[in-house]
């Protein structure tokens, strides 16, 4: 986050270089009206769009079936999972708020992988009230069973 925050104020500060030279070198006033507009939505395009490609685990939840492949806790913020979606060909970070629940539920996974279980999931609507859930949806969590996937040969 530390590198994210350094490239912005690195960008501002170069923008505002550009802009004060131009200004102060009297360039032409079409240059300036057409310079000025394009800088200010470059910055904020590039904020937007360097955030979003900095690896960051994201809020916005893709439905279905998936494969936890670690989880970590940041106390008292987040809940971390790192998951495998079926189907899908890249990994996704999620975050979650954290709560004394699903902390439970993310060290019961930690130890059940840590035993050599796959532990697999889904992400759902949020569908009651009495189970642990975020404000993002509803997560569930299942352990697969490998001796009764794969059949032993003789």
């Amino acid at each position: 986050m530390v590198t994210f925050s350094f490239l912005i104020v690195a960008w501002l500060v170069l923008l505002a270089i550009f802009l004060w030279d131009l200004i102060q070198h009297g360039a032409d006033k079409l240059w300036m009206f057409i310079i000025i507009p394009v800088t200010l939505a470059l910055t904020v395009t590039t904020y937007v769009t360097v955030q979003s490609m900095l690896g960051y685990p994201t809020d916005k939840i893709k439905e279905g079936k998936f494969t936890v492949i670690s989880t970590a806790v940041k106390e008292p913020d987040w809940i971390f999972y790192w998951v495998a979606h079926h189907g899908a060909e890249e990994p996704v970070a999620y975050r979650f708020p954290y709560t004394p629940e699903d902390h439970d539920k993310q060290e019961k996974i930690s130890e059940q992988q840590a035993q050599g279980e796959i532990v697999q999931g889904e992400l759902t609507d949020m569908v009651n009230e009495t189970s642990s859930k975020s404000v993002l949806g509803q997560i569930e969590f299942y352990t697969f069973d490998v001796s009764k996937a794969i059949q032993k040969t003789e």
